[in-house]
């Protein structure tokens, strides 16, 4: 309803600016639309970035906490890899490969040192005294077997040795007789050997007749003594 205070004479007038009239007063449609439009861009976005930092937050919490312990004083554990590889060579085989030749090293050094200590506790066998002769024979008188043993045990364990055998006589007799009871002798020590098994091209064998003498010839006991071979080793 609207009230008209202006006098009403026929005449066209201008309606009244006091207009009591129940009416709805329009807002301005674009400024609303653009307002809330803003605003729901503002939120995609904030949204978005709070996404964005939650799911790398949890990723890495998740990385982290499947090498801690749950015991109270966790501690991280790095995953161990079955074998660790340089350069596509295995080093795990390759450190097998240097313990077993560490091991190989040891063990041949280990026999070259027996081998040399052998061979030295032999040497100081050189020039002993393995049988001894009845008077104008080569038939053996004493035989020490103990050191037969060991000439035939070195010489098993070393196919490149060889030994030499010297034979002896007393003075008793004519000096050429007792040259060839001496090389008779060195023979028939060989002739021994080869029996045990020792080849006979590794074997020589020479008559020194009364060369060298151990004992005086003088006495009976000295000259039995005389009657002998010795060994050398070569």
């Amino acid at each position: 309803m609207a009230f008209n205070l202006n006098k009403n004479d026929g005449a066209k007038t201008a309606p009244s600016k006091f207009d009591l009239s129940k009416g709805e007063i329009e807002k301005p449609a674009g400024r609303s639309r653009g307002w809330l439009i803003g605003l729901f861009g503002v939120l995609v976005v904030g949204c978005s970035i709070w996404y964005y930092a939650t799911g790398k937050t949890d990723a890495a919490a998740k990385v982290s906490t499947s090498n801690v312990s749950s015991g109270p004083a966790s501690v991280v554990i790095p995953a161990t890899p079955a074998k660790e590889k340089a350069g596509n060579i295995d080093t795990t085989a390759v450190a097998e490969v240097k313990s077993s030749v560490i091991k190989n090293d040891s063990n041949d050094k280990a026999i070259l040192v027996t081998s040399k200590r052998e061979v030295a506790a032999i040497k100081t066998l050189n020039h002993a005294v393995p049988v001894t002769f009845i008077q104008g024979s080569s038939s053996f008188a004493n035989v020490n077997r103990t050191l037969i043993k060991r000439i035939v045990s070195y010489m098993a364990k070393n196919p490149t040795a060889s030994i030499h055998i010297d034979g002896y006589a007393s003075s008793d007799g004519p000096i050429a007789l007792n040259q060839q009871i001496a090389q008779a002798r060195a023979n028939v020590f060989k002739n021994h050997l080869t029996a045990l098994n020792i080849e006979a091209s590794r074997i020589s064998a020479t008559g020194k007749g009364i060369e060298n003498p151990v004992a005086s010839n003088k006495t009976a006991i000295g000259r039995r003594k005389n009657r002998r071979v010795e060994i050398t080793f070569l």
